[in-house]
Protein backbone atom coordinates (compact mmCIF):
# COMPACT_ATOMS: atom_id res chain seq x y z
CA UNK A 1 0.00 0.00 0.00
CA UNK A 2 1.39 3.39 -1.01
CA UNK A 3 1.55 6.28 1.47
CA UNK A 4 -0.96 9.07 1.03
CA UNK A 5 0.06 12.54 -0.18
CA UNK A 6 -0.15 13.76 3.41
CA UNK A 7 2.22 11.02 4.57
CA UNK A 8 4.66 11.86 1.78
CA UNK A 9 4.63 15.54 2.68
CA UNK A 10 5.12 14.67 6.35
CA UNK A 11 8.13 12.47 5.68
CA UNK A 12 9.61 15.19 3.46
CA UNK A 13 9.71 17.52 6.46
CA UNK A 14 12.49 15.39 7.99
CA UNK A 15 16.03 16.36 6.90
CA UNK A 16 17.90 13.86 4.73
CA UNK A 17 21.63 13.37 5.24
CA UNK A 18 22.55 11.54 2.01
CA UNK A 19 22.35 14.61 -0.21
CA UNK A 20 25.56 14.90 -2.15
CA UNK A 21 28.32 14.76 0.44
CA UNK A 22 30.52 17.66 1.53
CA UNK A 23 29.42 21.10 0.41
CA UNK A 24 31.75 23.04 -1.88
CA UNK A 25 32.25 26.77 -2.39
CA UNK A 26 29.46 26.97 -4.98
CA UNK A 27 26.93 25.80 -2.41
CA UNK A 28 27.12 29.04 -0.42
CA UNK A 29 26.18 32.41 -1.91
CA UNK A 30 26.87 35.39 0.34
CA UNK A 31 25.14 38.62 -0.63
CA UNK A 32 26.83 42.01 -0.43
CA UNK A 33 23.78 43.44 1.34
CA UNK A 34 21.18 41.52 3.36
CA UNK A 35 17.63 41.09 2.14
CA UNK A 36 15.27 42.48 4.78
CA UNK A 37 11.63 41.43 4.70
CA UNK A 38 8.75 43.51 6.06
CA UNK A 39 8.75 41.59 9.32
CA UNK A 40 12.41 42.47 9.87
CA UNK A 41 13.82 39.02 9.02
CA UNK A 42 17.19 39.26 7.29
CA UNK A 43 18.75 36.95 4.71
CA UNK A 44 22.35 37.25 3.55
CA UNK A 45 23.68 33.69 3.13
CA UNK A 46 22.02 31.36 0.63
CA UNK A 47 23.09 27.83 1.61
CA UNK A 48 22.40 25.21 -1.05
CA UNK A 49 22.74 21.44 -1.37
CA UNK A 50 21.81 18.71 -3.82
CA UNK A 51 18.06 18.66 -4.48
CA UNK A 52 15.98 15.55 -4.02
CA UNK A 53 13.21 14.21 -6.24
CA UNK A 54 10.51 15.99 -4.25
CA UNK A 55 12.19 19.34 -4.88
CA UNK A 56 12.32 18.73 -8.64
CA UNK A 57 8.73 17.49 -8.74
CA UNK A 58 7.48 20.56 -6.88
CA UNK A 59 9.39 22.82 -9.25
CA UNK A 60 8.03 20.96 -12.29
CA UNK A 61 4.47 21.47 -11.03
CA UNK A 62 4.98 25.23 -11.19
CA UNK A 63 5.64 25.07 -14.94
CA UNK A 64 2.12 23.84 -15.60
CA UNK A 65 0.66 22.49 -18.83
CA UNK A 66 2.31 24.94 -21.21
CA UNK A 67 5.86 26.02 -20.43
CA UNK A 68 6.63 29.69 -20.88
CA UNK A 69 9.65 31.82 -20.13
CA UNK A 70 7.85 33.12 -17.07
CA UNK A 71 6.70 29.74 -15.74
CA UNK A 72 10.16 28.20 -16.17
CA UNK A 73 11.67 31.12 -14.25
CA UNK A 74 9.03 30.67 -11.52
CA UNK A 75 9.98 26.98 -11.43
CA UNK A 76 13.63 27.88 -10.89
CA UNK A 77 12.70 30.20 -8.02
CA UNK A 78 10.61 27.43 -6.47
CA UNK A 79 13.54 25.00 -6.67
CA UNK A 80 15.93 27.44 -4.99
CA UNK A 81 13.28 28.24 -2.36
CA UNK A 82 12.83 24.58 -1.44
CA UNK A 83 16.52 23.70 -1.40
CA UNK A 84 17.63 26.78 0.54
CA UNK A 85 14.68 27.01 2.92
CA UNK A 86 14.31 30.72 2.15
CA UNK A 87 10.78 32.16 1.80
CA UNK A 88 9.74 32.94 -1.77
CA UNK A 89 9.68 36.68 -1.11
CA UNK A 90 13.35 36.60 -0.13
CA UNK A 91 14.23 34.56 -3.22
CA UNK A 92 12.39 37.09 -5.39
CA UNK A 93 14.47 39.88 -3.83
CA UNK A 94 17.77 38.21 -4.74
CA UNK A 95 20.02 39.94 -7.27
CA UNK A 96 19.28 38.22 -10.57
CA UNK A 97 22.88 37.06 -10.95
CA UNK A 98 22.71 35.38 -7.53
CA UNK A 99 19.61 33.44 -8.57
CA UNK A 100 21.35 32.42 -11.80
CA UNK A 101 24.29 31.08 -9.79
CA UNK A 102 21.96 29.22 -7.43
CA UNK A 103 20.00 27.65 -10.28
CA UNK A 104 23.23 26.59 -12.01
CA UNK A 105 24.38 24.89 -8.81
CA UNK A 106 21.20 23.03 -7.88
CA UNK A 107 20.60 21.81 -11.44
CA UNK A 108 24.20 20.66 -11.94
CA UNK A 109 23.69 17.43 -9.96
CA UNK A 110 21.07 16.05 -12.33
CA UNK A 111 22.86 17.34 -15.43
CA UNK A 112 26.09 15.58 -14.41
CA UNK A 113 24.32 12.30 -13.59
CA UNK A 114 22.23 11.97 -16.75
CA UNK A 115 23.44 9.80 -19.64
CA UNK A 116 25.13 12.01 -22.26
CA UNK A 117 23.17 12.43 -25.47
CA UNK A 118 24.19 9.79 -27.98
CA UNK A 119 25.84 7.56 -25.37
CA UNK A 120 24.96 3.87 -25.32
CA UNK A 121 22.59 2.90 -22.50
CA UNK A 122 23.54 0.45 -19.77
CA UNK A 123 21.72 -2.78 -20.65
CA UNK A 124 23.09 -4.83 -17.78
CA UNK A 125 20.59 -7.39 -16.39
CA UNK A 126 20.50 -5.48 -13.11
CA UNK A 127 21.77 -2.38 -11.36
CA UNK A 128 22.20 -1.73 -7.65
CA UNK A 129 22.45 1.73 -6.12
CA UNK A 130 23.88 2.09 -2.62
CA UNK A 131 22.86 4.84 -0.17
CA UNK A 132 25.55 4.97 2.51
CA UNK A 133 23.50 6.82 5.12
CA UNK A 134 20.20 5.27 4.14
CA UNK A 135 16.97 7.04 3.30
CA UNK A 136 14.45 7.22 6.12
CA UNK A 137 10.82 6.97 5.02
CA UNK A 138 7.56 5.40 6.23
CA UNK A 139 9.26 4.11 9.36
CA UNK A 140 12.00 2.24 7.50
CA UNK A 141 15.55 2.81 6.30
CA UNK A 142 16.41 2.16 2.65
CA UNK A 143 20.10 1.66 1.89
CA UNK A 144 20.13 -0.18 -1.45
CA UNK A 145 18.00 -0.18 -4.57
CA UNK A 146 18.06 -3.04 -7.06
CA UNK A 147 16.74 -2.45 -10.57
CA UNK A 148 16.20 -4.59 -13.67
CA UNK A 149 14.63 -4.17 -17.09
CA UNK A 150 11.06 -2.84 -16.75
CA UNK A 151 8.12 -5.06 -17.64
CA UNK A 152 5.55 -4.05 -20.25
CA UNK A 153 2.93 -3.25 -17.61
CA UNK A 154 5.39 -1.02 -15.75
CA UNK A 155 6.26 0.85 -18.93
CA UNK A 156 2.55 1.17 -19.74
CA UNK A 157 1.90 2.83 -16.39
CA UNK A 158 4.73 5.29 -17.02
CA UNK A 159 3.36 6.11 -20.46
CA UNK A 160 0.09 7.22 -18.89
CA UNK A 161 2.03 9.96 -17.09
CA UNK A 162 4.06 10.82 -20.19
CA UNK A 163 0.83 11.31 -22.13
CA UNK A 164 0.15 14.44 -20.08
CA UNK A 165 2.89 16.13 -22.09
CA UNK A 166 4.10 18.24 -19.16
CA UNK A 167 7.37 18.52 -17.27
CA UNK A 168 5.59 17.12 -14.23
CA UNK A 169 4.16 14.26 -16.27
CA UNK A 170 7.54 13.17 -17.62
CA UNK A 171 9.08 13.28 -14.14
CA UNK A 172 6.16 11.34 -12.67
CA UNK A 173 6.66 8.75 -15.42
CA UNK A 174 10.23 8.20 -14.24
CA UNK A 175 9.12 8.14 -10.60
CA UNK A 176 6.53 5.49 -11.52
CA UNK A 177 9.16 3.34 -13.23
CA UNK A 178 11.60 3.55 -10.32
CA UNK A 179 8.83 2.86 -7.81
CA UNK A 180 7.36 -0.15 -9.60
CA UNK A 181 10.67 -1.78 -10.54
CA UNK A 182 12.50 -1.19 -7.27
CA UNK A 183 9.60 -1.89 -4.93
CA UNK A 184 10.47 1.21 -2.89
CA UNK A 185 7.57 3.28 -1.54
CA UNK A 186 7.05 6.61 -3.26
CA UNK A 187 7.89 8.49 -0.04
CA UNK A 188 11.42 7.03 -0.14
CA UNK A 189 11.86 7.73 -3.85
CA UNK A 190 10.88 11.36 -3.34
CA UNK A 191 13.72 11.66 -0.80
CA UNK A 192 16.36 10.27 -3.19
CA UNK A 193 19.18 12.65 -4.13
CA UNK A 194 18.41 13.74 -7.67
CA UNK A 195 21.73 12.39 -8.98
CA UNK A 196 20.91 8.87 -7.74
CA UNK A 197 17.40 9.12 -9.15
CA UNK A 198 18.75 10.25 -12.52
CA UNK A 199 21.02 7.20 -12.63
CA UNK A 200 18.08 4.91 -11.83
CA UNK A 201 15.74 6.53 -14.35
CA UNK A 202 18.33 6.53 -17.13
CA UNK A 203 19.06 2.87 -16.55
CA UNK A 204 15.38 1.92 -16.75
CA UNK A 205 14.55 4.04 -19.79
CA UNK A 206 17.69 2.80 -21.53
CA UNK A 207 15.82 -0.42 -22.35
CA UNK A 208 13.18 1.42 -24.37
CA UNK A 209 13.81 1.40 -28.11
CA UNK A 210 12.00 3.75 -30.46
CA UNK A 211 9.71 1.80 -32.76
CA UNK A 212 7.76 2.82 -35.85
CA UNK A 213 4.65 4.88 -35.20
CA UNK A 214 1.35 3.15 -35.86
CA UNK A 215 -1.82 4.61 -37.27
CA UNK A 216 -3.14 6.04 -40.49
CA UNK A 217 -0.87 8.30 -42.49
Amino acid sequence: MHPSDAEVLTVMAAPQDDMGGVADDDSLIVLDEPIVLKGGEEFIELQLHEPNVYHLLSAAQVIGKRPSTESVYDSQMQLVKLVSGWPLQAVQDLPSSALDRAVAYVTSFQDAARRPEGADPDLSPSMTLIFEDGIEAVGRSFSSMTLREPKVKERRTAKAFEARGTAEGFLRAEISLVENVSGWPQAAILKMPISKFAQAADYLTGFFMSGPETGTN
